[in-house]
């Protein structure tokens, strides 16, 4: 076993379920970073939760599992991403004790082809 470093976005004051050109383009830009971190073999695991439309608390939006020395490394990691650079988004970073070898078991799939 092992420590990862588990990040959870969550909605920022700034975010918002309209769909624009401007965040269609942050939206790109978020999967870019997803991709280049996990090309980079930093991040392990990246996803959106899905709700019902029932679903009072809707704020916390994805996850990301990275794989850094140390939390400062993955908080700094965390703030290149673009919705958060925004204010669209925020992460929080926690550690998490998981299994050895822990990857993501299609990475290419991902890599190549964000939801």
């Amino acid at each position: 076993m092992r420590i990862y470093l588990m990040g959870f976005l969550t909605r920022e004051p700034s975010w918002t379920a309209e769909q624009t050109d401007a965040t269609r383009k942050l939206q790109e830009e978020h999967l870019a970073n997803i991709r280049r971190l996990a090309e980079d073999c930093r991040l392990l695991i990246a996803g959106p939760f899905e709700y019902e439309p029932t679903d009072a608390d809707q704020s916390l939006r994805g996850i990301f599992m990275l794989d850094t020395e140390t939390r400062a490394e993955a908080e700094e990691l965390a703030r290149t991403d673009p919705a958060v650079k925004a204010g669209r988004l925020a992460i929080r970073i926690i550690p998490w004790y998981g299994p050895y070898g822990l990857t993501y078991a299609d990475h290419a799939a991902m890599v190549k082809q964000p939801k």
